[in-house]
């Protein structure tokens, strides 16, 4: 299954915005296998490793977790996980501008995009999928907006 990113639209076929019924008559999504419930109507719907994790305020999709389990992850036709983690970056900044390191992960608001676990900075350094073991990459698509991180005390980076 290919699951495309369209920026401040959705991933595959999960639109932001989509009732959590809606995500369930999808063919590749159907029902959750767990669902936690947290503060302020937020609720998250695990399916299994190969899919992504939904998040939903007041019943709408607002969030999409892709972990690198989650085979065809992709935007602008490079595959998230397979691709080298510094050439991924430096084509997403250069088609969204400005990158923050807000909690460890790479966040580009312009597109409302996430990536955590693809850059240590502590060590300033990039994950090496080649010859590192522990590998926890994430991408995450969010409802512009509905950030919940500490994006206004970020550090802006650039790669480019």
């Amino acid at each position: 299954m290919s699951w495309s990113i369209a920026p401040g639209q959705g991933v595959g076929e999960l639109r932001l915005g989509m009732s959590r019924e809606a995500v369930e008559e999808l063919p590749a999504m159907g029902r959750a296998q767990h669902v936690y419930r947290g503060s302020g109507g937020r609720q998250m719907e695990y399916r299994g490793l190969g899919l992504p994790i939904c998040e939903y305020r007041d019943g709408a999709l607002m969030r999409i977790v892709a972990s690198r389990h989650v085979a065809g992850v992709r935007i602008d036709g490079m595959d998230v996980f397979a691709s080298d983690p510094l050439a991924l970056v430096k084509a997403l900044e250069t088609r969204f501008g400005a990158v923050t390191l807000c909690q460890e992960q790479l966040c580009f608001r312009a597109a409302g995009l996430i990536l955590g676990g693809f850059y240590e900075p502590h060590d300033h350094r990039f994950f090496r999928p080649d010859i590192e073991y522990h590998d926890e990459r994430s991408v995450t698509l969010y409802q512009p907006g509905t950030c919940a991180g500490s994006c206004d005390v970020s550090e802006a980076l650039s790669f480019l």
